[in-house]
């Protein structure tokens, strides 16, 4: 609510954190419902919004007065640091008062990871573990929900670290995430979690690995087929799809493409795992796309990522990114240069404002393909001022 208010008004959290007298980093975790305002700062939120404390989302810390002292201990002696083992929650009625706040917070981390916030995102969410260790590992009636919650943390981490081309720490959290999953006995948490693990995989080009981790969550789904989301049976499919077609057995890429756009649901933004997952028909589109261009069909290839121009909303900045680098390869399959120039260009900046090492090293191995076939044109040549910084 508070991060809707700054939005209407059209102010940054910059200009927000200068009138309240804080740093930007302690600003952007109230929004994220990680921290909470002191008595002073959130009356001086409230006197810059011209709104009440409900009115930005601060209700529940308001009322009881004990609860209201109780959550301010938690949250922050000192706005600008975390206090470790302060941190946690003492007792069943704190926790269950700060569950729904910070799964408020790590919906919003969700949504700042789609629309490309990377840098704020590193030192934000690894915060929420020592928050959510304990009651993760207690046995009681939050436990599940922290498993939850924590499992999602570890999604983010390890895609956060996949951004950055480690592998390594991305496959070792993502894991974890798993391990979670299972502890909250959330199946669809866990589907979601064995998707991002099949995405390192693929991003890691262990097709094998990529393949199992699919096939884990496909027969999670045939046993608990009517508590799975359809979003994310759907993206099961369309990994399953592609990774089909890279080993090209095309009549069963077809089929589960088929059935991937067959269980997608009619309105994906009511889907009961979009606040983690954030599966909509540009994933369709894109894994389309995909298959196409692993069969070595890249007209149709170019045809589906195409339909992303229909879309509206339009997608986020990361699947913008996404489809940017797949229409530049396409472009060069398909022999078109100039084409291919304008997509990469677009490309690496949209790489650079998600600050994306691994799509920026991605578009860089496809700028060396050009150099390999139109190295002496002067437009692919002036495209090496991209790469220089």
């Amino acid at each position: 609510m508070l991060k809707s208010a700054r939005m209407q008004k059209r102010w940054t959290p910059e200009f927000v954190s200068r009138q309240v007298g804080v740093r930007r980093h302690t600003y952007i975790r109230w929004e994220a419902g990680v921290q909470m305002p002191r008595h002073s700062s959130l009356h001086a939120l409230c006197r810059i919004f011209g709104m009440s404390p409900a009115e930005l989302g601060f209700a529940a810390r308001m009322e009881p007065v004990q609860l209201m002292e109780a959550t301010s201990t938690t949250f922050g002696q000192n706005e600008d640091q975390l206090e470790g083992d302060d941190e946690s929650i003492a007792t069943e009625q704190e926790l269950a008062a700060a569950l729904p706040t910070w799964s408020l917070g790590i919906i919003s981390c969700w949504q700042w990871y789609i629309a490309g916030g990377q840098r704020e995102l590193e030192s934000l969410v690894p915060t929420y573990i020592p928050r959510l260790l304990k009651p993760t590992l207690t046995p009681g009636p939050e436990q599940k929900v922290a498993a939850s919650l924590m499992s999602q943390v570890y999604q983010l981490i390890a895609l956060l670290d996949l951004q950055h081309g480690d592998f390594i720490s991305a496959q070792a959290n993502g894991t974890q995430a798993l391990v979670y999953s299972q502890l909250a006995k959330d199946w669809n948490i866990y589907v979601a979690a064995q998707i991002r693990l099949a995405s390192i995989y693929s991003a890691h080009k262990r097709i094998g690995s990529a393949l199992n981790a699919f096939n884990e969550a496909l027969r999670c789904i045939n046993t608990n087929n009517d508590l799975i989301s359809p979003a994310l049976h759907s993206w099961i499919f369309a990994g399953l799809a592609e990774i089909q077609a890279t080993m090209g057995r095309e009549t069963e890429a077809l089929q589960f493409l088929k059935l991937a756009i067959a269980v997608f649901p009619e309105k994906p933004e009511d889907d009961a795992c979009m606040s983690y997952a954030h599966c909509d028909y540009s994933m369709l589109y894109l894994y389309q796309g995909l298959v196409f261009l692993r069969l070595g069909q890249p007209r149709l290839a170019w045809e589906a990522f195409s339909q992303i121009d229909e879309l509206k909303p339009v997608p986020s900045e990361r699947m913008r990114a996404e489809f940017l680098k797949y229409r530049a390869y396409t472009s060069l399959v398909l022999g078109n240069m100039i084409q291919c120039c304008i997509y990469l260009e677009a490309a690496v900046r949209a790489a650079q404002t998600i600050h994306s090492d691994l799509v920026f090293s991605e578009v860089y191995a496809l700028y060396e393909h050009m150099l390999a076939i139109w190295g002496q044109e002067p437009r692919v040549k002036a495209l090496a001022t991209l790469f220089q910084n």
